[in-house]
């Protein structure tokens, strides 16, 4: 039986070929770096999640709708406060112009009145003064001779001074009161003071001179009487004309500032 053969020793490997195994792991090491290099530095390079989301297409149209409907809101608010407050401010207007004509309208009932009693009594008062001037007329004189004709109803010359008498009292009882009245209603005016003092003067004036006509003359005819106190009339005229100008312009001077004091808006 053969004896067994020596084991066969390992081929010794060349030097060349240990070179290009070094060869090789080295680039596979650096390959390996590389790769873990580049993945740790694209971690790095990614941005949050917040700020991705804050970059999107989709975040930037909601936060537009978001906003937009936000500033819509807040406009339309805005314009419904203001049609509001137009709205309320036109109720005042219309409130304090109402209140404003209803004023102007009292104020000037009452002056009305006090007016049309005024000039009512100063009419009474020069009517019957002027009656008492057609006295100096002849067929009123009872002591005149008329050649035999029938003599005057004195009853009727009696009812004259009567009247005259009457309106004589009545005006001096309610000239003062008149006249105050009158001033309260237009805020204690100067000139018209002036001219209601002026012609009440001239109608006492007036009164005085046809009393005095009346005494001093007793036989005249139609035309002659007509010229009694003519001057003093024409100057009682004159000063009526005045205070009734007054009054309307006092009128006229308040209906505008009532007009003014409503159409004003706040």
């Amino acid at each position: 039986m053969a004896a067994p053969s020596p084991p066969t020793p390992p081929p010794q490997s060349s030097p060349t070929n240990e070179l290009r195994d070094l060869v090789a792991q080295a680039v596979s090491l650096d390959y390996l770096q590389y790769r873990q290099n580049a993945a740790g530095q694209e971690h790095s390079e990614r941005k949050p999640a917040w700020l991705q989301l804050f970059e999107s297409a989709g975040f930037a149209a909601l936060v537009t709708v978001v906003i937009g409907g936000i500033a819509g809101g807040l406009i339309t608010f805005e314009l419904q406060e203001y049609a509001r407050n137009r709205e309320r401010q036109a109720a005042d207007a219309r409130l304090e112009h109402d209140r404003s004509m209803s004023a102007f309208k009292e104020h000037l009932d009452r002056e009305r009145k006090v007016v049309d009693e005024m000039f009512l009594r100063l009419g009474k008062f020069v009517d019957a003064s002027r009656d008492l001037s057609t006295l100096s007329r002849k067929e009123f004189c009872e002591k005149c001779d008329r050649g035999g004709g029938s003599k005057r109803n004195m009853s009727e010359v009696q009812a004259v001074v009567n009247r005259y008498n009457l309106a004589t009292v009545d005006w001096n009882a309610n000239r003062l009161r008149l006249g105050m009245l009158l001033q309260l209603e237009h805020n204690n005016d100067a000139a018209l003071l002036k001219n209601w003092k002026e012609t009440c003067d001239a109608a006492e004036a007036y009164a005085e001179c046809a009393d005095r006509w009346r005494t001093k003359y007793n036989n005249l005819e139609f035309h002659e009487a007509l010229k009694a106190c003519v001057e003093v009339r024409d100057s009682l005229d004159g000063k009526v004309q005045a205070f009734t100008h007054r009054i309307v312009e006092l009128r006229n001077s308040s209906g505008d500032k009532s007009g003014e004091k409503s159409g004003t808006n706040p």
